[in-house]
């Protein structure tokens, strides 16, 4: 060995040896419980003090860092989550109650959209706060939307949007619920929806921004009560939505709509909504949708708000809202198309009716989020069913939403509902669904809305059948001390990846297995700790004791 650090030794004997180990330029091995780096020029060889070593060690794992990040954010593509929620009859009196969520691993920074809507079955006499939230909780004015019924049995529509910055690493999303405000029901609410997390990163073209806003004044007038700037470098697609709720006294109706310009336009240009009662059930929540077309240049969109057709209250309103601008450019892979309905009194007697639908020759596998939203006129005494469909028919459970009217008064009511689909190259068709059901009168309804289809081929979001909300899967036992198994609801035939990550999104171990029967896992080299099981798209903690 050398006599001091630096010396330079010469000799086939160590060439030799090095040639034995598959010497590359730069090596590190270990002799003597002392570290050594060697250099080779020609034969000749140096070896570095373990300082050096160190310092070269650091850099190099921060280089090899730099470029795993680097080729993490090239990689990141937009992304689409749902998950279904449906509770029968939960009790909503005890806080802030988890009513589903979403824990997703994204590759880099960027924003996420989440949404939940659907419908809500209130007891008479309760104020049931629903929200989209990234903590759990919810918020006052636009961090929730809020529900209240007058009669047993009746289902109210909702819709609530939230925008939310996002780093690296896995992040978790929720629905909630909450009997808050008034209290004098039994705090049970049967809710049936869907909870939608979009991810938009910062390396993409395609962006998300959003307005939340509070807004107190008088909307006899077309009134702005909230909007939204954007810049944008290539042709696209913007989608302009429009949701939360308001309070407004009865007499009033009340058009709301998502422009982009400074007024709103009849049939499917808007939608119409109506307080119940003054002072107590004179809540909506409400929901309205355009899409536009853009070359490139700033575009502003506007929430926009005024009495009309009916204006017998005080003309005032409280809006609790938010305004989301998405930008899909025409060169990307992912897809954004849209259609507008108006149908006056449409026949839905009888059947499931498609009233509206969009086809698309898929060029790949991939998502298709499908959003139908606007509002209905009918007659009283009827369950209006509505849905977003890729059959042409509706399902139970979150498969659809159910409205009445009230009365012949009150009929009108904005609504919203979301579905994720997976879908294979070809041409396909989706569709907004409508059905009619009991009653005694005409069997027709007043649909004026929109039906909204985002497309997402695998390419960009490659595609696991698992992460299907039917093909997901339960941990047991959860906490785990030696092992733990893996049971998938729906099995399918074909090999998956089961990863186990630290909570920094690092994958500590994984394995392919077969998704068909239990799979066992052994934990029990691991320290107790909160650890995240990944399975395709889905991701869920597990806690070793």
């Amino acid at each position: 060995m050398p006599k001091k650090w630096g010396e330079e030794l010469e000799g086939t004997r160590i060439w030799r040896l090095l040639d034995k180990i598959h010497f590359q330029p730069k090596i590190h091995f270990q002799c003597y419980f002392r570290v050594f780096r060697v250099t080779r020029s020609e034969n000749q060889f140096i070896f570095y003090p373990p300082t050096c070593i160190i310092l070269m060690k650091k850099f190099y794992l921060l280089s090899i860092l730099l470029v795993l990040s680097a080729t993490a954010g090239l990689n990141a593509q937009n992304n689409v989550y749902t998950k279904s929620i449906i509770h029968s009859q939960v009790n909503l009196q005890s806080g802030s109650i988890n009513l589903g969520e979403l824990s997703i691993q994204f590759p880099t920074a960027g924003y996420v959209v989440v949404h939940f809507d659907g419908i809500c079955y209130a007891t008479v006499g309760d104020r049931i706060v629903v929200a989209a939230s990234n903590d759990g909780n919810w918020y006052t004015n636009d961090g929730h939307v809020a529900i209240e019924n007058t009669l047993p049995g009746f289902g109210r529509p909702f819709s609530h949007t939230r925008l939310y910055p996002v780093s690296a690493g896995i992040h978790s999303y929720y629905a909630v619920g909450q009997n808050s405000g008034e209290t004098d029901g039994n705090g049970l609410a049967t809710i049936y929806g869907t909870l939608t997390v979009e991810y938009f990163p910062d390396t993409g073209t395609a962006f998300a921004k959003a307005t939340g806003f509070v807004f107190n004044g008088d909307v006899t007038n077309t009134t702005v009560v909230g909007q939204q700037t954007i810049h944008v470098n290539v042709p696209g697609k913007v989608l302009v939505r429009f949701d939360g709720f308001i309070t407004s006294t009865p007499a009033d109706r009340v058009v709301l709509a998502a422009s982009n310009t400074m007024s709103w336009g009849f049939n499917d240009g808007n939608v119409a909504v109506e307080a119940e009662d003054e002072g107590d059930v004179d809540q909506n929540s409400f929901s309205h949708t355009r899409v536009y077309n853009v070359t490139p240049g700033d575009y502003t969109y506007y929430a926009l708000a005024q009495i009309f057709g009916k204006a017998g209250g005080n003309g005032t309103i409280w809006a609790y809202g938010n305004l989301l601008v998405e930008f899909f450019p025409t060169e990307n892979a992912e897809k954004l198309l849209f259609t507008g309905f108006t149908l006056p009194l449409i026949d839905l007697n009888g059947f499931s009716t498609p009233f509206d639908s969009i086809s698309f020759n898929f060029p790949e596998g991939g998502k298709v989020l499908l959003v139908l939203d606007g509002y209905l006129t009918a007659d009283p005494g009827y369950d209006i069913v509505l849905a977003a469909s890729s059959d042409g028919e509706w399902s139970e459970n979150d498969g659809h939403i159910t409205l009445q009217a009230l009365d012949n008064d009150q009929n009108r009511y904005s609504f919203s509902h979301s579905r994720l689909f997976y879908v294979g190259a070809g041409q396909h068709t989706f569709f907004a669904v409508g059905q009619i059901f009991g009653g005694s009168g005409s069997k027709t309804a007043d649909l004026f809305g929109s039906l909204t289809l985002k497309y997402l081929p695998n390419s960009l979001t490659p595609v696991s059948d698992l992460s299907a909300e039917e093909n997901t899967f339960d941990i047991y036992p959860n906490p785990a001390s030696n092992e733990v198994h893996i049971a998938f609801k729906n099995p399918i035939d074909q090999k998956v990846k089961i990863e186990i990550l630290d909570l920094n999104g690092r994958v500590l171990q994984e394995n392919t297995y077969p998704s068909a029967g239990d799979i066992k896992i052994d934990v029990s080299t691991f320290p107790a700790n909160l650890y995240w099981i990944k399975v395709g798209e889905l991701i869920k903690p597990m806690v070793r004791m």
